[in-house]
């Protein structure tokens, strides 16, 4: 694996991406991922309009669900104000990353998946965990896009358009109807 270069161009707008990565920001909701990826057809995708109080370009909420496997997706904020785009992620599948760059101890490089990237000071784009994903008890739940995208939208500060809620998210698969079942006996009280 080779090591993990420094953003030259997001360096020297940097205090802007950190004031855009802390800033509030809204999206529709609910986010409906069902459009089949054009580079990975087994992969259902969403991308939306990400509404910020601090501007940094136009910027997106993207949602990829990998082979219709509820535990193996991605999401990100991404930004046309740099070339790499990519603001903030989290990632479920892809197992261990590793921050290969000068100042992290070789012992403390890897990274388990499910993980977040994003931009260190030096302009490096790094793995980390926060404390819920180091938590061996909780963190199971953390792969489950229900679970884990509105994680993803609470790290990221996003918020429901029309309220202050988290954004929640549908995947629906092609040929799927989204009802929701009832347990309920639709006979249940009437007599033949």
């Amino acid at each position: 694996m080779a090591k993990i270069k420094p953003n030259e161009e997001l360096l020297t707008m940097f205090d802007e991406y950190s004031n855009f990565l802390h800033a509030d920001k809204r999206v529709c909701s609910p986010v409906k991922v069902s459009e089949p990826k054009g580079n990975h057809g087994t992969s259902l995708y969403s991308c939306q309009p990400l509404y910020s109080t601090v501007d940094f370009g136009n910027t997106t909420i993207t949602c990829e669900v990998r082979n219709g496997d509820h535990r193996d997706c991605s999401f990100q904020i991404l930004s046309d104000a740099f070339k790499k785009r990519v603001v903030l992620r989290y990632d479920t599948g892809g197992g261990t990353h590793r921050n290969d760059v000068p100042y992290i101890p070789l012992e403390e490089q890897s990274i388990t998946t499910p993980h977040f990237h994003r931009y260190d000071s030096n302009g490096y784009f790094l793995a980390y965990k926060t404390d819920l994903l180091n938590d061996e008890k909780k963190v199971g739940y953390l792969f489950d896009f229900d679970f884990a995208f509105p994680y993803f939208c609470q790290e990221g500060k996003i918020s429901a358009k029309d309220k202050n809620d988290l954004p929640e998210i549908q995947v629906i698969k092609e040929g799927f109807l989204p009802f929701k079942e009832d347990e309920a006996d639709p006979l249940e009280g009437i007599n033949f």
